[in-house]
């Protein structure tokens, strides 16, 4: 039942999704207050020379594009793969293309910024290589399985994190991209890497480096921006590539580093509702 009110809100054309984005916004913002203390103490501590009114402005317009990215990804149930190409510009694709065209996979690393679920979707359609992408299932069953549903018919072969050694290994054999996002908070239990991210100690997946490092693949960043409402543009840079140094976190350092570029050049478009230092250092000695 749930399913199928999502579907049938998905039919709605996108300008009127939008028009619903707004009460939602205020119902998150004001009413619900859904994880504002959250966002709130990471901007605060993340952005410690902003003054008080410019943290709320800058929260504030944080929520009004959740709001609007959670109306696009609903979207996306009721989207064709021909039709996500019009949301989603590429520019310097060829320095990934000419490592594919060589047989040659590679790692393409995201971060939760703008929309990032159109921006691999377009980028199924636009790279003629087949992607991987690893994920996490969510929590809530019915959600997860009505965004595998959503992503299958793009093409992507999604693998759960759990899996995703084995997985690639059955795999290596085909030239393709490897999608990962590993800028949300590892859990206690796996390895992490700590270093200073946004003027705080943070500790950040290791799966990026593992596989690289594993399988001898190059690395590259995918840097998203939001263009205007419901257009964005994806750019790429390289950020590392073999030989590698064994025992090093030179491929993860240099992640964090562009994940913090990123964030630092347009702030309101990334997912400060997460729960990104919830731990702290000592807790995963």
């Amino acid at each position: 039942m749930r399913k199928t009110i999502l579907k049938l809100i998905a039919a709605l054309p996108l300008p009127a999704l939008y028009g619903l984005s707004r009460p939602v916004y205020f119902l998150l913002f004001y009413i619900v207050r859904f994880r504002r203390d959250i966002a709130e103490k990471n901007i605060l501590n993340s952005f410690p020379g902003l003054n008080s009114k410019e943290q709320r402005k800058l929260l504030k317009r944080n929520y009004r594009n959740f709001s609007e990215i959670l109306m696009e990804i609903l979207k996306t149930i009721n989207l064709k793969p021909n039709e996500i190409s019009q949301f989603v510009t590429f520019s310097n694709s060829e320095i990934i293309e000419n490592t594919l065209n060589n047989n040659q996979t590679i790692v393409l690393a995201l971060a939760h910024q703008c929309n990032q679920e159109w921006a691999i979707l377009a980028a199924s359609q636009f790279f003629k290589h087949p992607i991987d992408g690893i994920y996490k299932p969510l929590h809530q069953k019915w959600i997860n399985e009505l965004a595998l549903e959503s992503r299958s018919q793009y093409g992507i072969t999604l693998t759960p994190a759990k899996t995703c050694i084995t997985d690639l290994i059955k795999r290596s054999k085909q030239t393709r991209i490897i999608a990962i996002a590993p800028d949300q908070a590892p859990r206690r239990r796996d390895d992490a890497y700590w270093t200073t991210f946004l003027n705080q100690d943070t500790p950040f997946y290791l799966g990026l480096e593992k596989i690289a490092a594993l399988f001898k693949y190059p690395v590259f960043f995918m840097d998203l921006e939001r263009i205007n409402r419901g257009k964005y543009h994806a750019s790429f840079k390289l950020l590392a590539e073999p030989p590698y140094q064994k025992d090093t976190s030179t491929i993860t350092q240099s992640y964090v580093d562009a994940v913090e570029q990123q964030i630092l050049k347009d702030p309101e478009d990334w997912l400060w509702i997460h729960k990104r230092w919830k731990k702290k250092k000592s807790l995963y000695s």
